[in-house]
């Protein structure tokens, strides 16, 4: 024993020396390569994000730098530079979404130059070819109330601000550009001329003033040293008597000072005096620019019509000769009301008109065109703009359908569903061999194809933008589909209603939108099928009286379409189809009025012969009418949700059954109090009888429009003045351990003998939220989480249990942990990792196939897709699982079986012969 210590003695004091300067070496490389996120391989594996910019407002190609790129600004008030071969986002500066943010110049010169904000304004200094700013001041105007009706340009690399006072004078200020310093004092120029009608066509201030029927054109050079004005009776280049327009600026970066009167004639100023030019406008509607080319300035115009499509046309500017290398006419492009947005023209080695056309539509779309009518790319930027969205399943193979097909057939013997199934097995036989002698690979699903996955992950997303145009795109890659644009189509209120879904084969899916007309304001109805994006049913419906609410029939019919209940403002019910009159039975309608917090519920009838719909009962939100109450958020449970147990089952064995009511709406008002300067009310509503379930009140208090109801769960959110913070408050309603209001009931609060109880908490949002939402699953089995989407541009999973509203309160919280005051955003549960959103303003969830999986997307300026799996994927194996691992180890079981049940009966048979 003594041998062996004095052995093993060294060595083991050698290894441990060894093995704590293996501990540095550890330490320093566990430092190294640190994430909390997911995994690399894994990034745009189940998500994707698309970057937009908004309606262009100025646009300038940039020919300075070496990348050639294109400068715009737009109506979201961004800046940003887009690659001249591509069309994408080279780098952006999204500004203020307020007026704050509202860019009022974009000027490139040796910089990119830009204004913005609405007294005080800021010049800012941008660096073409990597956006890097590069100087800033600020200018604050002292007459505030003129301050909206200031024009700017640049010129000599100064920056000249007009500020007209209508009748009276102009005050012209120029600033050094880089440094905001003054040239002089303010000049004063004597305009009594001046009205609200004027343009700028830079340097010059052109009106049209004087009685009707002597009318006057008048225009000066507000930057000349010389006061000189021009005048013309405008009797001289349009009838007096049919005049009814004013001037108008021509569209792009002029290089010329010229408008059009009447939308007709084109006027140029030249020499300081008035030119007409020899080419008029050809279309009333058409977008006129003036582009410089090699031989001299031409007059550029795009129009489109219904006989010849888009059109685009060029003059030169002294001759009126038309340049026929930029002629174009294409019936098949439809832009509706294309603008001229800029345009450059250069000559190639062989001498040939090469030209760049930045095209913008009425529907928000960006279109680069070269001459000839070549679309070199297109921006789809409608979609910064979305209003609403919906997920729509995809439709089963032709397969599959037959197969489905054959068992929804329940009539007929046990012989005649033997004879469809071996039919059915003939089918799929003869297509297997037609496929194997044309030499085609036979797939069940492939991938190109609009066809239903095995675990339903695959969907069509149709989105509504604000400009009336409608998508679908695909959600596994984010291409777009189809679209569709209605230029009548307010959308301000619009809603989505998925009718029909695409599993009832041969029936097609059925998509409805709901919306406003732009002119009269009455109903606008779209159906249309959102796997192809053709119109059906009722196509384009234009109906003559305004609606006040819409619903969706919860019975389908024959053809299993579900029928659309229209209520106008005459308080008249329609039926679409009408045909499904009868199929209306206990149904229940609420209009609520945002401005004055009044919610008046309808309960409809059907009298044998139409619809009724009748008051059943008036709750005026906030007290009364005139206290100022109005209605910030509404949220009440989807339709189709489902609810896996109607019971929560506590530690000590027994039951907290839910209060599950389909009914139940939640409306967050706001108003103010005398006391405590804003009151926040959330109030529960029945929606079938008008009672008034639940309702919490918060002093000091602002409401933020994001609130959220699922199952029996509710939270909304909103802004503690008082401690300068956002919190989320949830609300829980439990009838307790003993069900009284009957299991199943689809109207619980008709007959209730009592309210439910209700569980609340609130707690502190450590951030600014922007939007949010909870998860859904087909079944409710997983978990339920909320996202938030912040205006950081992150978007936060959140689990329910950290919001739970029975913490540490009564005997049934009190097994669970204590509520923490502040909710805690974990890094690891950002979605969206290092894609970071800009300006995100509502998150839309729907369920997948794989009822681990709840399916997300993010609109705002970005779209962003994802999947999330609250529970993880308890049904899905990962994507690291080792098959061909899992396969030997079960070939050796099956061998090592067998071999060891053979050895086995050899050695009984040896023992049996002993």
């Amino acid at each position: 024993m003594g041998l062996l210590s004095i052995y093993f003695k060294p060595n083991f004091l050698g290894l441990l020396k060894c093995l704590n300067k293996l501990n540095w070496f550890i330490v320093f490389f566990s430092l190294i390569n640190l994430s909390v996120c997911i995994y690399e391989d894994q990034i745009g594996k189940f998500d994707w994000r698309q970057t937009y910019v908004g309606r262009i407002k100025f646009s300038q190609f940039d020919t300075v730098s070496t990348a050639k790129k294109i400068i715009v600004a737009t109506e979201e008030n961004v800046l940003a530079a887009l690659n001249l071969k591509t069309g994408q986002v080279v780098w952006r500066h999204v500004f203020e979404s307020a007026s704050t943010g509202n860019i009022q110049l974009l000027q490139i010169t040796e910089k990119v130059v830009t204004v913005s904000g609405s007294n005080p304004y800021l010049v800012r200094g941008w660096n073409s070819a990597t956006g890097v700013l590069q100087f800033e001041w600020s200018l604050t105007l002292q007459n505030d109330e003129q301050a909206d009706f200031s024009e700017w340009w640049v010129q000599n690399d100064m920056l000249v601000h007009m500020l007209p006072v209508f009748g009276s004078h102009i005050e012209v200020t120029m600033y050094n550009l880089a440094t905001g310093q003054n040239r002089g004092s303010t000049t004063k120029l004597p305009a009594v001329w001046a009205n609200d009608g004027c343009i700028v066509t830079a340097p010059y201030y052109t009106c049209i003033h004087g009685p009707m029927g002597n009318q006057q054109l008048f225009s000066l050079d507000v930057t000349s040293n010389t006061m000189h004005l021009i005048s013309q009776p405008l009797s001289e280049y349009v009838t007096l008597s049919s005049y009814d327009s004013n001037l108008r600026p021509l569209d792009g970066n002029g290089i010329i000072p010229a408008f059009t009167v009447d939308d007709r004639k084109i006027i140029v100023i030249k020499n300081s005096r008035f030119e007409l030019l020899k080419t008029d406008v050809v279309d009333p509607s058409a977008s006129v620019a003036i582009v410089d080319i090699a031989n001299g300035p031409v007059v550029l115009q795009t129009w489109i019509d219904d006989t010849q499509g888009f059109s685009m046309r060029a003059n030169s500017v002294s001759t009126g000769a038309e340049v026929s290398e930029l002629r174009t006419s294409d019936r098949e492009l439809r832009l509706p009301d294309p603008e001229v947005s800029a345009a450059v023209c250069t000559k190639s080695a062989r001498e040939q008109l090469v030209c760049r056309i930045l095209l913008t539509g009425g529907d928000d779309s960006v279109h680069l065109m070269q001459q000839g009518g070549r679309i070199l790319w297109s921006r789809e930027e409608a979609l910064a703009n979305v209003v609403a969205a919906e997920f729509v399943d995809l439709p089963v193979s032709d397969l599959d359908a037959a197969i489905e097909s054959e068992f929804d057939q329940k009539e007929g013997s046990i012989w005649a569903a033997f004879s469809r199934r071996l039919q059915t097995q003939f089918q799929q036989l003869q297509t297997l061999v037609h496929s194997i002698q044309s030499g085609e690979v036979l797939e069940d699903d492939p991938p190109s194809a609009l066809v239903r996955d095995y675990f339903g992950l695959h969907k069509i997303i149709v989105l509504v933008t604000e400009v009336g145009k409608i998508f679908g795109m695909d959600n596994l890659s984010g291409s777009i589909l189809w679209q569709h644009y209605e230029s009548q189509l307010d959308t301000e209120h619009a809603v989505l209603y998925t009718r029909r879904a695409a599993r009832h084969p041969p029936h097609d899916a059925y998509l409805t939108v709901v919306g406003k007309h732009q002119e009269t304001g009455n109903g606008l109805i779209i159906s249309l099928n959102p796997i192809t994006g053709s119109l059906i049913g009722e196509r384009v419906l234009q109906l003559d009286v305004q609606l006040l609410q819409v619903a969706v029939l919860h019975q389908a019919d024959n053809e299993k379409l579900h029928a659309l209940i229209l209520l106008d403002k005459d308080e008249n019910v329609q039926i679409l189809p009408q045909s499904a009159a009868p199929l209306v039975e206990n149904m229940f309608m609420y209009v609520a009025e945002r401005n004055t917090a009044r919610v008046q519920g309808y309960a409809l009838i059907y009298n044998g012969q139409t619809v009724e719909a009748l008051r059943t009962w008036l709750v005026q939100l906030g007290g009364s009418a005139d206290a100022g109450h109005r209605i910030v958020a509404v949220a009440g449970k989807a339709a189709g949700e489902r609810v896996h147990s109607p019971g929560r089952v506590l530690a000590d064995r027994s039951v907290l059954y839910k209060y599950v009511n389909p009914n139940l709406v939640l409306f967050l008002t706001e108003g103010p109090d005398p006391l405590h300067k804003d009151v926040v009310v959330a109030t529960c509503v029945d929606a079938a009888s008008g009672a008034i379930v639940a309702a919490q009140a918060h002093r000091r208090a602002r409401a933020l429009p994001h609130a959220l109801h699922t199952e029996h769960y509710l939270a909304y959110l909103y802004y503690n003045d008082k401690q300068r913070r956002n919190e989320i408050a949830t609300l829980e309603l439990y009838e307790g351990k003993q069900r009284w209001s009957g299991a199943g009931a689809a109207f619980t609060s008709l007959w209730a003998e009592r309210a439910p109880g209700v569980e609340r908490l609130a707690y502190i949002l450590p951030a600014a939220p922007a939007a949010a939402a909870a998860t859904a699953t087909e079944r409710s089995l997983t978990d339920k989480h909320v996202l938030l989407a912040l205006t950081s541009g992150a978007i936060i999973e959140v689990p329910w249990a950290y919001l739970e509203g029975r913490r540490g309160g009564g005997e049934e919280g009190a097994m669970l942990p204590a509520p923490a005051p502040e909710i805690m955003l974990a890094p690891e549960a950002r979605l969206n990792y290092n894609r970071t959103l800009a300006r995100p303003r509502q998150l839309y969830t729907a369920p997948a196939g794989l009822e681990s999986t709840s399916l997300v997307l993010a609109t705002g300026l970005d779209l962003f897709y994802t999947r999330v799996a609250p529970s993880k994927t308890f049904d899905l194996l990962k994507d690291d699982f080792d098959y061909y691992l899992i396969t030997i180890v079960l070939a050796a079981l099956i061998v090592a079986t067998y071999s060891t049940k053979y050895f086995a009966s050899r050695k009984m048979l040896k023992l049996a012969w002993k």
